[in-house]
C-alpha cells in the first residue's frame, strides 16, 4: 500500500529547521567558481553560520590539517588549508553538523550516516577524474545524497507518521518509504536541493541514483557505483543493498571501468580514516 504523498510545503517546513550548512555549500560553490571572488567573500559567507564556523576551525585543527600551532580564527584556518581545500573542509563541517543525531526512522546512528556520506563523497571525488566530471560536483553528490533521509526522519518526529525501518531489504528502502510516507528519500532530496538552489545536475544525480535503469544519467550512475563501493567497504546504510548491483551497462553509463571504481575506493580509503577522525 502506498501512503498519500506529503505536501511539498510540509517537507519544506521541516527543511527550514535543518542546519544551514548544506545550503551554504551551494553558495560556496558559486563563489569558488567565480574568478572575481576572494577570501573575504568566502569568509563572510561561512560566518553566516557560527556553528559551521566553529566546526571548520575545529576540523582545521585536526591532525589531518594541522600539526603545529592551533588556528584561532576562521580566517587563519582557511588561509592555512589553502584555497583548493576550502570546499572539502566546509563539506566535512556540513556533514558533521547534519549527522549530530541518529535517524530513528531509519535505524541509523549519527556516526554511521556521517561515515557513509564521507566515504561516498571521497569515492565520488576520486572517480571524477576517470569520468571527466567536475570533482566538486561529484564530491557534493556523495556528501549530500542522504539529505532526504534527514528531512524525512525529522518529519516523522514532528507528525503522526508511524514506522521504523529495521534494515530489512523487502523491496528496498525506497519502496518502504513510499509505503509509509508517500515518497522516498531520493525524491525528498531533490525537493530540498532545488530549494537550496543546487545545480540541476547534482539534483538529478541524487534523485535518480537508486534507479536500476542505466539511462538515469552519468552522475547518477557514478553515484550509484560510489555508494555501492562504500557499502562493500562496510560503511553502507540499511535497506539499500538492492540498488547497488553493478552491471556492464551501469559502468558504461557512468563512463568508468570496474577497475576505476576499485582504484577510486583505494584512494578514498587512504583519506577516510584521518578525515573520519577529524569530523568525529
Amino acid at each position: 500500500m502506498i501512503a498519500t504523498p506529503i505536501p511539498r510545503e510540509t517537507l519544506l517546513h521541516v527543511v527550514r529547521k535543518l542546519p544551514a550548512a548544506p545550503h551554504i555549500l551551494a553558495q560556496l560553490d558559486e563563489l569558488l567558481s567565480d574568478t572575481n571572488s576572494d577570501m573575504s567573500d568566502i569568509t563572510a559567507l561561512l560566518k553566516c553560520d557560527m556553528a559551521l564556523t566553529a566546526r571548520i576551525i575545529r576540523i582545521s585543527n585536526s591532525a589531518f590539517y594541522n600539526s603545529g600551532k592551533p588556528y584561532a580564527s576562521l580566517e587563519e584556518s582557511l588561509a592555512r588549508v589553502g584555497f583548493n581545500e576550502i570546499y572539502r573542509l566546509a563539506g566535512l563541517a556540513a556533514v558533521a553538523q547534519m549527522s549530530d543525531y541518529a535517524l530513528k526512522f531509519y535505524g541509523i546512528t549519527g556516526p554511521r550516516l556521517r561515515e557513509n556520506s564521507l566515504l561516498t563523497a571521497l569515492v565520488m571525488e576520486a572517480l571524477s577524474g576517470f569520468a571527466n566530471v567536475d570533482p566538486r560536483m561529484a564530491y557534493t553528490a556523495g556528501l549530500l545524497r542522504s539529505v532526504g533521509k534527514i528531512a524525512l526522519d525529522r518529519l516523522t518526529r514532528d507528525t503522526a507518521y508511524a514506522g521504523n525501518h529495521d534494515g530489512r531489504e523487502q523491496g528496498g528502502l525506497a519502496a518502504w518509504e513510499t509505503g509509509v510516507i508517500g515518497l522516498n528519500n531520493c525524491e525528498a532530496s531533490a525537493v530540498i536541493l532545488s530549494e537550496w538552489r543546487f545545480p540541476t545536475t547534482t539534483i538529478a544525480a541524487i534523485r535518480d541514483h537508486y534507479l536500476l535503469n542505466p539511462g538515469a544519467g552519468l552522475l547518477a550512475n557514478l553515484l550509484n557505483l560510489a555508494a555501492g563501493a562504500a557499502e562493500r567497504g562496510d560503511h553502507g546504510l540499511p535497506g539499500e543493498t538492492v540498488y547497488w548491483e553493478p552491471s556492464l551497462a551501469r559502468f558504461e553509463a557512468a563512463g568508468v571501468q570496474p577497475e576505476n571504481v576499485d582504484e577510486a575506493m583505494w584512494r578514498a580509503l587512504k583519506l577516510f580514516g584521518a578525515l573520519r577522525s577529524a569530523v568525529s
